[in-house]
């Protein structure tokens, strides 16, 4: 979630920041960020997702409750929330393609482990993403680059600052048709593998063998991380510099998938380091407190949307923070939404959209107070 909010803070900037670097802590702050955060956690939240659909649905096929119909209406009202999301909030939506995913995981999740790993491979490595968009692109004859193209950075500012609402929702569809390549041949093939590959270790009893795993996978998570980052800093700071590579050759393919992997290395690193440090008492008890904004992981990744739309338009703020400002505003932020959490979670069962969520799976109203 942290990392989301990061990401969600930051991204509108990345370009300008590296272009614009004027300060010691400004090209501190965005080595870190373009380390440690682009692309890292997103590609945890796609493993825990799968994980956590892929463990639903064993536990439904346990008690002997599952129900296909409660999955579609499941993924269906979370594609739903991303739109929505898209329309009146923040263009960079991501639930939405989670909502998308969802249907073809209650597919996939039928087949074994084994068919699971080899999926999330061949999702991985398949090299015609691209092509694929363009022919799509192509086909139904969409225009998705020159509508917001076409608007130079002043008028957008301006439409960001001054434009009515119902302007902003023409730009953010402007803005979201944009990034569709991005979307659909960059970090979606990565969170399907991810997702994939959660389903597959649910089905290896992953999370009844936690200890095993942590013992047998680090010195490869180790050594995969070493190489993969010395490579990435290579690619990043030598090879894309030079201009060696022509884009959408079979070597600037293999580079960016080797570059992709290198990324959910350290993501896995990040995700043994959690489970590792969760496993002793001390650490457990002092991170403790995020739980709450944890288990309203849905509501709060909305609320950082709201937040983020007040302070750029309301306060008339947007396109000027630094690398450092947006780091401060995370900080606050989230540190404010785990103290709101915590009061809310002392009377309600559960976030106010994760209840809504619920009520349209399950099809019924749930009591969310606690004392009914």
């Amino acid at each position: 979630m942290v990392n989301i909010l990061v990401m969600n803070a930051a991204f509108t900037f990345r370009g300008e920041w590296e272009a614009e670097q004027t300060a010691w802590w400004s090209e501190v702050s965005f080595f870190i960020l373009e380390t440690f955060f682009y692309s890292k956690f997103f590609v945890i939240f796609s493993l825990l997702f799968g994980m956590g659909v892929a463990l639903q649905i064993q536990r439904a096929k346990e008690k002997g409750k599952f129900s296909n119909l409660f999955f579609l209406r499941r993924f269906g009202s979370l594609f739903l929330f991303g739109v929505l999301h898209i329309l009146f909030i923040w263009s960079g939506d991501i639930l939405h393609l989670y909502g998308a995913y969802g249907f073809l995981l209650l597919l996939a999740f039928r087949c074994s482990a084994k068919v699971l790993m080899w999926l999330a491979i061949l999702v991985f490595i398949f090299p015609f993403y691209e092509e694929v968009f363009n022919w799509f692109i192509s086909f139904s004859n969409l225009d998705y680059q020159s509508p917001l193209a076409e608007i130079n950075k002043e008028k957008m500012i301006q439409l960001k600052q001054e434009g009515s609402y119902l302007n902003g929702i023409k730009l953010r569809i402007k803005e979201y048709l944009f990034a569709m390549e991005f979307f659909y041949t960059g970090i979606g093939p990565v969170a399907l593998t991810m997702m994939l590959l959660g389903g597959y270790l649910v089905k290896k009893g992953l999370l009844s063998a936690i200890d095993i795993w942590l013992k047998r996978s680090q010195p490869f998570l180790i050594i995969s991380l070493v190489v993969l980052l010395t490579y990435r800093f290579f690619l990043l700071y030598y090879i894309v510099p030079s201009g060696v590579v022509e884009h959408g050759s079979i070597i600037s393919f293999v580079l960016m998938s080797i570059y992709y992997l290198s990324d959910i290395s350290l993501s896995l690193m990040y995700l043994w380091l959690i489970a590792f440090f969760l496993r002793r008492n001390t650490f457990s008890k002092l991170v403790s407190p995020l739980q709450y904004a944890g288990r309203m992981a849905f509501t709060n990744y909305i609320l950082q949307s709201v937040i983020g739309y007040v302070i750029m338009r309301s306060f008339g703020l947007y396109h000027m923070f630094s690398v450092v400002d947006c780091i401060l505003i995370v900080v606050i932020t989230f540190s404010l939404q785990v103290i709101l959490s915590k009061i809310w979670l002392t009377y309600y069962k559960f976030g106010p959209l994760e209840w809504m969520w619920r009520c349209i799976s399950y099809w019924k109203v749930l009591p969310i107070s606690k004392s009914v």
